[in-house]
């Protein structure tokens, strides 16, 4: 806990000093979906061909005024990131690949999860229309720190020399290796860099309750700048997702 308070008293730290600038900030939590992502993959078949997948998105957030219409929303969210592999997939590590040529992978036909918890701090500026219904947009870069990373694979599968499937794996004595069981969860957190800084935004509507009490509903996404891998031979993946999510803010002060 003692890496997050930090960001914390920062978040705190800011709320406060929204104070001196505007009156009455607003402090609210909020939670939905993450739709996460890896792109890029670096012309490299272990980072390659990845789809999205759903995750848990949730988190704290203080809104305070500079002008009318205009102001700095700082938030500390968990954020669900990774993505889905599933199908024809390269093979990596264990005895069956010993003594491959360097660059060669073998093939099998199963499903792969990659499941990265982030906590992650937002900066964003924020412009909004209306009085009792409101819509806003929002932009700015945030920092992420990488909690726990794991790669979750289940399936079982013929193990072949090709993507396509068509010639498979044999042993020293010339047998079809038989079927293998690819289940397993793999902690991967020490292979993939623990910081991340990005861009994200998007757009809301609020809706006031009182001059006290308002909730909201927000969607934007959210885009690393980073390759989350330390090693070349991992590939190069950038994280991104969409967020969903509906809140609640109380506005202090009087």
């Amino acid at each position: 806990m003692r890496k997050f308070l930090p960001l914390l008293f920062l978040m705190v730290g800011l709320t406060q000093a929204g104070k001196t600038i505007a009156q009455s900030p607003w402090l609210g939590f909020k939670g939905g979906i993450s739709i996460p992502n890896l792109s890029g993959g670096g012309g490299n078949p272990i980072s390659e061909n990845y789809t999205s997948r759903l995750a848990a998105n949730f988190g704290l957030f203080s809104d305070f005024h500079v002008v009318q219409n205009f102001s700095i929303q700082v938030e500390l969210n968990y954020a669900g990131q990774g993505g889905k592999r599933d199908g024809m997939q390269p093979v990596t590590g264990g005895d069956l690949t010993q003594g491959l040529p360097p660059g060669t992978y073998l093939w099998a036909n199963f499903k792969n999860t990659a499941v990265f918890h982030y906590l992650e701090l937002p900066v964003l500026a924020k412009l909004r229309w209306g009085q009792t219904f409101g819509f806003y947009v929002n932009l700015g870069p945030y920092f992420g720190y990488l909690l726990h990373a794991e790669e979750k694979t289940k399936g079982t599968s013929q193990i072949y020399y090709d993507q396509a499937g068509t010639q498979p794996l044999q042993d020293q004595q010339g047998n079809t290796v038989p079927p293998q069981d690819f289940t397993s969860n793999t902690d991967v957190t020490s292979s993939l860099h623990r910081f991340n800084v990005g861009v994200t935004g998007g757009a809301g509507i609020d809706w006031k309750l009182n001059d006290k009490n308002k909730l909201l509903f927000d969607a934007r996404f959210e885009y690393g700048f980073l390759n989350i891998q330390k090693y070349s031979e991992d590939g190069k993946d950038n994280t991104g997702n969409v967020l969903i999510s509906v809140g609640y803010a109380h506005r202090l002060g009087k």
